[in-house]
């Protein structure tokens, strides 16, 4: 339970300084009104991110845990021995993923060097995700940006757990950005693409409710078809059908989500874990989604992808059964710049104690061997299995939450 209670003081640590800082929030950002970002930007990941990493992996010697010691350090050496995706090793992640991660073993052979990409991709995602909200005044957005640094989630899903589900947001963000540098549809459909490409295949779920926002959506549905065809038959030819594996990834049941919390109340007669229930999770978050985007699409641009990206994998988070509460990574960003009023000290509670919950749970479940609730007797089975439940059901509550806020104009 160590790595429970060090993830927790860490979460705790990481609230009380944000609380600290937006006690002086005033003061900040009047100071921060005249200071460029990239000092500030790059002093803060320095001091929260960089700092962090050498002293855990390199003074006190500790190994990456999670993700990087389960299979991504196993798919880089693949990647790096020259070898074929789903042909020659099987991968749940998109095709030009593993080889990324190889690009970083092949300067450092180590677990360490994954957790280290991680932590400089997630400052290119906050750098890109400064650029992109340019509505928001300097000052605020600067702030924010210091604010994200400090997040529970922020630190312990990179450094720690060396998560990387923040790329899909990286990706989409930059091509948004590239769109509105060069004005070509084209360019965003490649943008789009790359991000399919290098990330994981849930990245597919937001481009349904994307088409809403954006002002030629027939022109993008033309080139996402046509590169879609291209990438695919490329793929076909090189491993056949073993693209498909990434889809596998709906098959592992996780939690917590809606069915994991609901399952014991209707005593298992659900059917989760059925085939079926991966369709309605689809269904639910591109459609929960796409309504978001229909409901905000009037908004500032910056505003309403944000909604919309929140609605798809908030969404997603709480209904697809192989969901759980790392997830937060995914639209950790555009709830923090847009959807999160920093006004509101209920905002501010509540965000926090999300980041607390999400960062937590997942260590909490994993070491109480994957606990699945099947009758409400097992839940009252003992107070570890009651204060689980209490998390699941608790973090379910707060994403749908943030997804009520994501669909309101306001």
């Amino acid at each position: 339970m160590s790595v429970i209670l060090i993830k927790l003081l860490l979460a705790l640590g990481c609230s009380g300084l944000i609380g600290l800082v937006l006690i002086r929030r005033r003061q900040a950002e009047a100071w921060l009104e005249t200071r460029p970002a990239a000092t500030v930007i790059g002093v803060t990941w320095f001091v929260l991110r960089l700092l962090p990493f050498v002293g855990i992996y390199l003074i006190l010697g500790y190994q990456p845990v999670s993700d990087i010691q389960g299979y991504l350090i196993r798919w880089g050496s693949s990647a790096l021995e020259g070898k074929l995706i789903y042909r020659d090793f099987e991968c749940t992640y998109s095709p030009l993923y593993p080889y990324l991660i190889a690009v970083s073993l092949g300067m450092w052979y180590n677990m360490k060097a994954i957790a280290l990409l991680m932590v400089v991709m997630e400052l290119v995602a906050l750098v890109l995700t400064f650029r992109f909200f340019r509505n928001i005044p300097h000052s605020r957005r600067l702030l924010l940006a210091v604010l994200y640094l400090m997040t529970p989630a922020g630190l312990i899903f990179t450094v720690i757990a060396g998560q990387e589900d923040i790329w899909l947001w990286l990706f989409a963000v930059g091509a948004c950005l590239l769109y509105r540098q060069t004005g070509k549809t084209v360019v965003l459909a490649l943008g789009i693409a790359l991000g399919l490409l290098a990330t994981k295949a849930v990245d597919v779920l937001y481009l349904l409710p994307f088409l809403f926002l954006v002002p030629k959506p027939f022109q993008l549905t033309a080139w996402l078809a046509g590169i879609g065809v291209v990438l695919l038959g490329t793929l076909y030819g090189l491993v056949g059908l073993e693209f498909m594996q990434p889809i596998r990834e709906a098959e592992t049941l996780r939690a917590p989500n809606l069915l994991s919390v609901v399952n014991p109340w209707v005593m298992n007669s659900i059917g989760r874990g059925t085939g079926t229930w991966n369709w309605i999770g689809l269904a639910a978050t591109v459609g929960g989604g796409s309504w978001i985007a229909l409901r905000v699409w009037d908004l500032p641009f910056e505003q309403a992808f944000s909604r919309m990206w929140v609605g798809v994998y908030g969404l997603m988070m709480v209904v697809q059964q192989s969901a759980y509460s790392n997830y937060l990574f995914l639209f950790l960003p555009p709830l923090l710049f847009a959807i999160v009023n920093w006004d509101s000290t209920r905002d501010i509670v509540l965000f926090l104690l999300f980041n607390i919950l999400c960062v937590v749970h997942p260590s909490f479940w994993w070491r109480m061997g994957n606990p699945e609730y099947l009758t409400p007797g097992d839940i009252f089975a003992s107070s570890l299995r009651m204060l689980d439940y209490t998390l699941q059901l608790s973090i379910v509550v707060l994403t749908f939450y943030w997804v009520g806020r994501a669909g309101r104009k306001a």
